[in-house]
């Protein structure tokens, strides 16, 4: 059989959606022959989907064939294979610096519809993909770089720490930061869009960039819990992704509790199952208009605090607070 009338009949055969999407492929990658492979390819089922990969190899000739970017085509079977809806691919490819490259993997057969929303290398296509896999270079992705230029943007990072531990609580990021972001681009390290979710660079790991930026969350958090100088035992805590202070005063629970020091904020649900005798100590400015928070929030920033007050009078709140006037911050006192 005609390897082109092999690969219509193994892609009618598999897919699942709007035959709008699926009309697109034949007609991006056949051309003027897309209606005579249509209608070649009319009826397919199992037998098909078998019969393809018997016959993978003439099929990998093909589609090896139309690859006119040998560089795109290595990039996407080395890196972008996890990805399989159709925005992450794109996301994908747009930081691995090949945006729009979508499009060319569809027109070789590389990449087909298998559903609306879902793109992905068929299996006969195995052997090519180890073949162009083999032959791509790994991008340099440095995180310093990438990650220096938004560091300093606290909600962007709790934002991005959230999606990327999966514990993203959007009640507290709105308290905290107020409204959630609607794009975010951390250079080429990720990239958030809503109908897509975070997308990371495919040369590296959700796993990787999250301990990078915590990485750079216990550095800054040990530095702020020094320069608070308070009392007690501290350890930055990956459990929780900031730095905990264990404060007993004097001895009663009302001025016993831990105060969390977070240089962005940690929506760690280990860390927020303790908030009735915590208070909570961030980098940066509260958001214009916060409301009274249910539990203390002192935000840093320099030798300058602003402090929002708990709705319920806490004196664990009042003694940190009293540290600060001490050791000689600006305190600047809100939620009276």
């Amino acid at each position: 059989m005609d390897p082109l009338v092999l690969e219509a009949r193994f892609q009618r055969a598999v897919y699942k959606g709007d035959v709008g999407v699926l009309e697109g492929d034949f007609r991006l990658r056949y051309g003027e022959r897309w209606a005579e492979l249509w209608a070649a390819a009319e009826g397919a089922g199992e037998e098909d989907v078998r019969r393809a990969d018997e016959h993978s190899d003439e099929l990998c000739r093909l589609v090896e064939s139309r690859i006119d970017d040998r560089e795109l085509a290595a990039l996407y079977a080395a890196y972008g294979r996890s990805l399989s809806l159709e925005g992450e691919v794109e996301a994908g490819l747009e930081l691995l610096g090949r945006a729009g490259g979508l499009e060319r993997l569809l027109r070789w057969g590389l990449v087909m519809h298998f559903s609306e929303d879902v793109v992905a290398a068929p299996p006969y296509l195995a052997k090519l993909l180890i073949k162009l896999g083999g032959e791509a270079s790994r991008p340099r992705v440095n995180l310093d770089e990438e990650l220096g230029p938004y560091l300093r943007d606290g909600g962007l990072m709790a934002f991005v720490e959230g999606l990327l531990a999966e514990e993203f609580d959007e009640r507290l990021h709105r308290a905290l930061y107020g409204e959630v972001p609607r794009t975010v681009r951390l250079g080429r390290a990720a990239l958030y869009r809503p109908e897509v979710g975070l997308v990371v660079n495919p040369v590296l790991s959700a796993g990787e960039l999250l301990e990078e930026l915590l990485r750079v969350k216990r550095s800054r958090a040990d530095a702020l819990a020094k320069a608070l100088s308070l009392h007690g035992e501290y350890e930055f805590s990956l459990d929780h992704r900031c730095g905990l202070q264990y404060i007993s005063v004097d001895g009663t629970a009302e001025k016993s509790g831990v105060v969390a020091i977070c240089p962005w904020a940690s929506y760690s649900r280990k860390l927020w199952r303790r908030t009735r005798n915590m208070v909570l100590v961030l980098e940066g400015e509260p958001p214009p208009g916060v409301e009274r928070p249910w539990f203390g929030v002192i935000y840093v920033r320099g030798g300058e605090a602003k402090v929002l007050k708990p709705r319920e009078p806490s004196r664990l709140f009042e003694y940190v607070v009293d540290v600060l006037y001490s050791v000689g911050f600006s305190v600047a006192e809100e939620g009276a």
